[in-house]
């Protein structure tokens, strides 16, 4: 009797991590295997102004900084909540370094900068990052060293943490279902020869 239920038992253990395999691998694969966004070589090294920076007064120009050298085709903005570019035009482009001036006036407030570029093999690569301009935000931001910021390289240390982490649970369901499998093995033969 205790053989039969074991042995029942086996198939049933099968299926369910099965399922919980399945389940991982639907949830968290996606994460373990989609890139970042501008990840191509690294993407950027630096930009100024810094993501998340509140500044007091207006930048006099952009400047990103990629990996590797990039192609003159490569292109910034500068928009406001209002839809303005405050880009001043063509942008430079010196090795691996992106410079675009910024247009004078820009009141205070928000903006993102977004780029675009291709590296001299091809391979292009664009970002977004977001700055403030204004006393009050300056100061806001001194007042609050530590407010949440959302940058690029939180983004790829959250999609390497998610993959390592789903990777981890997937290596964890294996060996347990392993060893389940093996003791009901081993309990089904003891049960074979008793009878």
């Amino acid at each position: 009797m205790t053989g039969e239920s074991d042995t029942g038992r086996a198939p049933r253990i099968r299926r369910t991590v099965g399922l919980i395999v399945a389940v991982a691998l639907a949830a968290g694969l996606p994460l373990a295997v989609t890139p970042a966004p501008a990840v191509a070589h690294g993407a950027t090294h630096s930009i100024t102004p810094a993501a998340g920076a509140a500044l007091a007064t207006a930048p006099e120009r952009v400047e990103v900084v990629f990996a590797a050298e990039i192609m003159s085709d490569s292109t910034v903005t500068i928009m406001d909540h209002t839809g303005t570019d405050w880009a001043g035009g063509r942008p430079a482009v010196q090795g691996a370094t992106l410079i675009d001036q910024v247009k004078a006036g820009m009141p205070d407030g928000g903006y993102e900068i977004s780029w675009r570029a291709t590296f001299t093999d091809g391979h292009p690569v664009a970002g977004t990052a977001e700055f403030t301009v204004g006393a009050d935000a300056a100061a806001a931001a001194t007042a609050n060293p530590f407010r949440a910021r959302v940058t690029h390289g939180g983004v790829v240390a959250f999609y390497t943490a998610a993959g390592m982490a789903v990777l981890a649970l997937l290596l964890a369901i294996m060996t347990l279902s392993r060893g389940v499998y093996a003791a009901n093995k081993r309990a089904a033969t003891r049960a074979g020869s008793t009878l």
